[in-house]
C-alpha cells in the first residue's frame, strides 16, 4: 500500500460513512451539478469525486477495488506528487466532459473518472501486463486490449444511452484518456523535449562528458533501474550526439 493510494481510500471511505452512517448531507455541497458553472461551482468538480451512490456500497466498492489494486504500482512509478495530479486531473476532465454533454439539472458522483484515469495510466506504464479479472479468472488479458476494450463500451454507451443514463459514461471514457495521455508524456521525457526543441529552433547543448561517465558508473555498479528520470534523458540525449 502507498501513501498516495491509502489517503484516497481513506477519504473516500470517510465521505461515504459521513454521509450514510451519520446523515450528513455532503452530496448537497459535494455532488458535480452539471450546470456548475452557472453560480461558479468550480470546487465541485474536486468533491464530487469523493462522494458515493447510496446506500449500497457497490459504488464504493467497485471504485475502490480499482484503486486498490491498479493504484499503488501506478503510484510507485509516477511518484506519489504525480499521482495526485493524475487521480484530480482525471477526475476534474472525466466531469467536465461529462458536464458539457449533460443537460441541466442532474448530478454526477463518484470516483470513477478518477479511477478510470489510473487504468488509463496502468495500460499506457505496462501495456502487456497481464491481468487476472475476478469474473473472469481463467482468462489473463493484457492491459492496453482490456482497456481498449473498455474505453469502446464507454464510448458506445456515451453514444447510445448519452444524457439519459444514470451513469456517468462520457465521465469514465475522459478520465481515461487524460490518465493515457498524462502518463505517456510524464513517462517519455524526451518526448516533451523534443516538442520544445520544435517550438524553440534551439539546439541541445553538449552533454557533460564528465555526467556521463558518472551516470554510465552508477549504472554498471548499481543497475539501470537506480537510474533518475533526468539520468535516463542525458543517456539517450549522448547517445544521439
Amino acid at each position: 500500500m502507498t501513501f498516495g493510494v491509502q489517503m484516497l481510500l481513506i477519504i473516500n471511505i470517510a465521505a461515504y460513512v459521513i454521509e450514510y452512517f451519520f446523515r450528513f448531507p455532503l452530496s448537497y455541497f459535494c455532488a458535480l451539478r452539471s450546470e456548475w458553472w452557472s453560480y461558479f461551482g468550480v470546487w465541485q468538480l474536486f468533491t464530487y469525486q469523493f462522494i458515493h451512490q447510496g446506500p449500497g456500497v457497490g459504488h464504493l466498492l467497485a471504485n475502490m477495488l480499482g484503486l486498490y489494486f491498479l493504484g499503488p504500482e501506478t503510484e510507485r512509478t509516477l511518484g506519489t506528487n504525480r499521482f495526485f495530479i493524475l487521480y484530480f486531473l482525471s477526475g476534474v476532465l472525466g466531469g467536465l466532459g461529462w458536464s458539457l454533454l449533460s443537460p441541466p439539472g442532474i448530478n454526477c458522483v463518484g470516483a470513477s473518472g478518477a479511477v478510470f484515469g489510473i487504468l488509463g495510466a496502468y495500460a499506457a506504464l505496462y501495456p502487456n501486463r497481464e491481468l487476472i479479472l475476478i469474473f473472469l479468472p481463467f482468462m489473463p488479458i493484457k492491459a492496453w486490449v482490456f482497456v481498449l476494450l473498455l474505453g469502446a463500451y464507454e464510448f458506445m454507451h456515451t453514444l447510445l444511452a448519452g444524457s439519459g443514463s444514470h451513469i456517468a459514461n462520457s465521465a469514465h471514457l475522459g478520465g481515461g484518456i487524460a490518465g493515457y495521455v498524462y502518463a505517456t508524456v510524464i513517462n517519455r521525457p524526451d518526448m516533451l523535449h523534443s516538442i520544445r526543441q520544435k517550438f524553440s529552433h534551439r539546439p541541445d547543448p553538449p552533454v557533460d562528458r564528465a555526467e556521463i561517465d558518472r551516470i554510465l558508473d552508477k549504472a554498471a555498479r548499481e543497475g539501470m533501474h537506480t537510474l533518475s528520470r533526468r539520468e535516463r534523458d542525458l543517456l539517450k540525449r549522448a547517445g544521439k550526439q
